[in-house]
């Protein structure tokens, strides 16, 4: 097995447990979240860019479906927060939910191409 394909084992193993936190974070009651930061839409658009930037490595995910897929999966989760105690939705938390996973996204294809770059230069 590769180097590579090893690294990109790594990276949709990542992806799939940065879906699960998020997923379970999003259901805990308000008492139960931890809380890293100040605010809760810094605390969103971090958790979402690193989902999409570990997730856009999925096979089925890559490019701009990994946003849609996180977007609407922030949208669901902030809707289901109406039903779970000590919890609020927020618009400001999807919209900076989704600006994460853009940023994600963004960075992913960035350290891909410099990836790409790197193994090219060295393998001449």
């Amino acid at each position: 097995m590769d180097a590579g394909h090893v690294g990109r084992r790594l990276f949709q193993a990542a992806g799939v447990i940065c879906l699960a936190t998020i997923a379970v974070l999003s259901v805990l009651p308000g008492a139960d979240r931890p809380h890293v930061f100040g605010s809760g839409n810094v605390e969103h658009l971090i958790a979402y860019a690193g989902a999409a930037f570990f997730a856009s490595s999925l096979p089925g995910l890559r490019g701009w479906r990994i946003v849609l897929v996180l977007s609407v999966a922030s949208l669901t989760f902030e809707g289901l927060q109406m039903f779970i105690p000590g919890r609020s939705p927020g618009l400001d938390n999807w919209l900076a939910s989704t600006l994460g996973a853009l940023i994600g996204l963004a960075f992913a294809r960035a350290f891909a191409t410099v990836a790409r770059t790197t193994v090219s230069i060295a393998s001449r």
